[in-house]
């Protein structure tokens, strides 16, 4: 979850700090299509999933285009979580709890899942994904019972996601932000050429399985993080 710093606030070490502060980017990380993400490239312990910025940030196509109504989802769904939270007098973890609760029928709680499905909706638009149908519903997942979105939109989000990452990377290696990249590649035989292609590929995935790269996903060159040497 995604939380705006405030003055006074201790942030834990384990906590992941991110150096935006537009309501249109709590809107995309706090959202399902960032989240499909996470899991995929994010560390694991055990079925819990850690998020690592530089495999779950630093990674990430954040979509290019404004977005109508992504600032305003955001403020909404940012401000009646809190309402929440006090009006139950819990934390934003057990909150969550009963959002994937399928017997939790509160009014607060039902109106919770609907902003989320009109977040996630709006930033799949943002992607100009408006043919995905996300479908949001109660499914078991490797993280336990979960108010998310279907198995087939999960893959095709993550299969779009990847291809988005590959070409942008793609791109700013074409427009040397990646010199070093570049220059390693020129010096490549043919064979590790033919290698380096296929890692760009989309692989077809079968009807059960959640699309993975062939390896970790290419970094790309951001504002806020410096590529590592």
């Amino acid at each position: 979850m995604f939380f705006f710093y405030s003055p006074g606030i201790t942030v834990a070490h384990t906590a992941t700090v991110v150096t935006l502060d537009r309501w249109e980017d709590f809107a995309i990380l706090q959202s399902q299509i960032h989240w499909i993400w996470v899991l995929e490239y994010g560390n694991k312990l055990e079925t819990r999933p850690q998020y690592s910025p530089s495999t779950c940030f630093d990674t990430f196509p954040i979509p290019c285009r404004p977005a109508p109504g992504l600032k305003e989802i955001g403020i909404t769904l940012y401000e009646f979580r809190d309402e929440v939270m006090r009006e139950l007098g819990k934390g934003a973890t057990a909150v969550y709890n009963l959002v994937d609760k399928k017997s939790e029928k509160s009014d607060l709680i039902k109106k919770l899942r609907e902003l989320h499905i009109e977040m996630d909706n709006t930033v799949a638009l943002a992607y100009g994904w408006g043919d995905l149908d996300l479908r949001h519903g109660f499914y078991e997942t490797k993280q336990g019972f979960r108010f998310t979105i279907s198995e087939e939109a999960r893959r095709k989000i993550l299969q779009r996601l990847l291809k988005l990452n590959h070409e942008r990377y793609e791109e700013e290696v074409a427009q040397g932000l990646h010199p070093k990249k570049a220059a390693v590649e020129k010096k490549k035989t043919t064979r590790k050429k033919r290698k380096l292609a296929k890692v760009y590929e989309i692989p077809s995935y079968s009807e059960r399985d959640i699309p993975k790269a062939a390896e970790p996903p290419s970094p790309q060159m951001d504002i806020f993080h410096e590529e590592e040497e």
